[in-house]
């Protein structure tokens, strides 16, 4: 066995397990050493040496010597004088990482180290770091070393905390930590992140900013240990612009998230977030169409889609839609069917009125979060036509439609306005036309007027049909058409005719009148009147009548009336006739053989006769047969009255004595024998008269004279009157007198010349 001294007071063997595997034997009081499981045991050495190349030790104060285990020895050295530090490491100024050293001045074999930390009080956990070693030999015999271990941290892999650690530095055996009792440094270092918080100057409403940009900064509250600034980060990427960020809005990413956080060598610290959400709407950037701006309501589908939408790089976050309609049916705001896509919001609405017009939609997109909106409008024209056909208007009576009983009644020259219109539908009729007979007027709107005048209503315009037509831009005014029939109401229409074309007729001829009239409405009454003795000969209540005369006789000579009569009135046509016949004194006359006349004067005589046809007239002196009938004293003349009646005027002017005397007046109208009047031309005083002169008649010197020359003359003028007025009343009893004579006569009396025949 060899033996080398330890200087040692403790050493530790480890005993290794043999290749053999075989137990330690149990041995007085080192049960330790028989139990292979156990051999990690202490023991207090005193020999070390060998025996058949065998490590053995013997033990002191424990019975096992002289003891043969088969396992290898090891020496080895405990630390001397161990101690460990802590020290900062820093780079521009600040902590980058922190170094723990441990040393040891005498140790064998070569020193091994392993460092602990604990965070905050907390577990201690390793350090998994490879130590960095240097070793020196201390030079003397036996061999020891002087160890130095160490190992560096960066503050990121520490983390934030107040940060404590343990060295352990021991020989570099199995086990040898196990020897040593770990070196706590009497330094701490407490490590923290920077704190950031940003501030926005937009202003925001519900967490959104108002408008397209927002600018924020982001700002240390604290600057940690190590020291660290304010980042801006989007996610795990670095903002560039530490400080100050301006956020712009992003249709593609509406919400943007930014963090301030604070940033130093242990790493980021979240601090305040950034939720970038913006509340705009830019000007004029809604737009709205329609499926079509104009619509016939008798269209088969009379809807109108209206579609309003918005970009979404104007606006922000997605807005409501609304709709409302002006017109004739206006509504309030109603929502629309809303849809969107990558680049628009959009909303639909449907617009089905039922009454025409202009109607404008406005379309409001609205941003709820502002309560701010645009509004955009469109014009739909929704033709509708009118719903009545046109009215007419005449003579204060309207008519619509067509309809047999659309009859306008309307008299015969009536003068007054006839107006079409139409009324209703949108817009109004464009064009209205109304015709009657020649009579046409087209009026531009809705409206045509033609004017009956007394040379246009005429009866010829009886029965005639009118029309107002009317167009509408709908182009489905079905109802486009009045009509109307006139019914020209007119006085009768006489057609009198008799049954020769002669005029002139001898007595004794046959003679039939013959009548009839039309009218609107029919005549209800005819009547055929002797115009000179305004008799009646036939009076029928019908539209028509024969009258003979038979024979005819000379006092049926003269006008015959026949009157046809309806509502409307009377209308008379005339027939004169002539029946031959010699002339004769009318029976009212009375032949005087006398007549009376002053000389200087002139005596004048009117005798009335009857007879046709109308005389020719000679007045003759009787005692020489002179002819005085072309005289330029005497005249003589015939007058015609009623047929057959008339009056021979005879007017000898300036009598002299040589016109006392006897006269023949000879009245021929070639019928029979002329007709002869004599009388006697008798000179007779005129009445005596006041001699001029016989008064003064200067008016200073009487003042009467003038007022009396007014009475005169006034006295005189309203005799003159008298007498015109007695002449008119005489004139009118003969005639009254004559035609009841005439009636009573007719039959029986007999003209002088025809007796003469007989």
């Amino acid at each position: 066995m060899k033996v080398t001294d330890n200087l040692q007071s403790e050493v530790k063997y480890e005993m290794l397990k043999l290749a053999s595997g075989k137990s330690v034997p149990n041995m007085m009081n080192c049960s330790a050493l028989s139990d292979p499981e156990k051999t990690n045991s202490l023991c207090l050495p005193i020999l070390r040496g060998e025996i058949d190349g065998r490590e053995v030790e013997v033990m002191r104060d424990t019975g096992c010597k002289s003891v043969v285990v088969r396992r290898q020895l090891v020496d080895a050295a405990q630390p001397q004088n161990p101690s460990c530090t802590v020290n900062e490491n820093t780079g521009s100024g600040d902590i980058t990482s922190v170094t723990v050293t441990c040393f040891t001045s005498k140790v064998y074999p070569k020193a091994k180290c392993s460092f602990s930390r604990e965070i905050n009080g907390g577990n201690s956990e390793n350090i998994t770091k490879t130590p960095l070693y240097i070793h020196t030999e201390t030079g003397a015999t036996p061999v020891y070393y002087r160890s130095l271990c160490s190992v560096n941290v960066p503050v990121k892999e520490l983390g934030e905390g107040t940060h404590s650690w343990v060295g352990f530095i021991y020989p570099d055996v199995t086990g040898g930590q196990s020897l040593v009792n770990g070196k706590t440094p009497n330094k701490t270092i407490t490590l923290t992140f920077p704190q950031a918080s940003h501030s926005c100057l937009t202003n925001m409403e519900q967490g959104y900013f108002i408008g397209k940009s927002a600018r924020c900064t982001c700002r240390a509250t604290s600057d940690g240990y190590p020291r660290g600034t304010a980042q801006w980060y989007i996610g795990a990427k670095t903002v560039r612009n530490n400080g100050a960020l301006a956020i712009t809005y992003n249709k593609y990413n509406p919400e943007q998230v930014y963090t301030c956080e604070g940033k130093s060598a242990l790493g980021r610290k979240p601090g305040s977030t950034v939720r970038a959400k913006f509340a705009f709407i830019d000007p004029d950037s809604v737009q709205i169409a329609s499926s079509s701006s104009k619509v016939n309501l008798c269209d088969n589908n009379n809807q109108v889609q209206v579609t309003c939408d918005i970009s979404r790089d104007h606006v922000s976050p997605a807005p409501t839609f609304s709709f409302s309609v002006d017109g004739p049916r206006s509504q309030g705001p109603q929502p629309g069917t809303g849809s969107s896509d990558g680049n628009y919001y959009q909303s639909r609405f449907s617009l089905s009125p039922d009454v025409g017009g202009q109607y404008q939609v406005t379309c409001r997109v609205t941003i709820s979060v502002t309560n701010t909106w645009q509004d955009k409008s469109t014009q739909i024209k929704f033709n509708k036509p009118p719903p009545d056909p046109p009215q007419v208007t005449v003579a204060g009576q309207t008519y619509q439609g067509i309809s047999q009983a659309n009859i306008v009644t309307l008299a015969e020259g009536y003068t007054g306005d006839v107006t079409c219109r139409v009324d209703g539908g949108y817009p109004g009729a464009h064009s209205t036309q109304l015709k009657c007979g020649q009579l046409e007027n087209t009026g531009d709107g809705n409206t045509a007027t033609v004017r009956f005048t007394t040379d246009t209503l005429t009866r010829d315009l009886d029965g005639t049909v009118c029309t107002c037509t009317s167009q509408h831009n709908s182009g489905c005014f079905n109802n486009k058409k009045t009509r109307y029939t006139l019914n020209v109401t007119y006085t009768p229409e006489v057609t009198f005719t008799k049954s020769s074309p002669s005029t002139e007729f001898n007595k004794g001829d046959h003679l039939e009148f013959i009548c009839f009239a039309q009218g609107n409405p029919d005549p209800n009454s005819m009547t055929l009147t002797r115009e000179r003795t305004k008799d009646v000969l036939v009076n029928v209540q019908a539209a028509e009548l024969t009258h003979t005369l038979d024979p005819l006789d000379c006092l049926d000579t003269g006008v015959y009336v026949c009157s046809g009569q309806n509502s409307k009135g009377t209308t008379s046509k005339e027939i004169s006739i002539g029946v031959y016949c010699a002339q004769q004194f009318s029976p009212l006359f009375s032949p005087s053989p006398k007549v009376d006349g002053v000389i200087g004067e002139k005596a004048e005589i009117d005798i009335e006769i009857y007879g046709f046809p109308e005389p020719s007239v000679t007045l003759q002196r009787t005692v020489d047969n002179a002819n005085l009938t072309s005289s330029p004293r005497h005249e003589v003349k015939y007058t015609s009255s009623v047929a057959p009646f008339g009056f021979v005027n005879v007017t000898i002017s300036d009598l002299v004595e040589a016109d006392y005397t006897n006269y023949t007046l000879t009245i021929d109208n070639g019928v029979g024998f002329a007709l002869t009047y004599s009388f006697y031309l008798n000179q007779v005083k005129a009445q005596s008269r006041p001699e001029a002169g016989g008064r003064d008649t200067d008016t200073e010197s009487d003042p009467f004279n003038s007022t009396a020359l007014i009475i005169g003359l006034v006295a005189v003028v309203i005799l003159g009157i008298c007498v015109v007025i007695i002449i008119f009343l005489v004139r009118k009893i003969q005639d009254l007198k004559r035609q009841k004579v005439y009636k009573e006569t007719e039959d029986t009396y007999l003209v002088p010349a025809e007796t003469s025949d007989m």
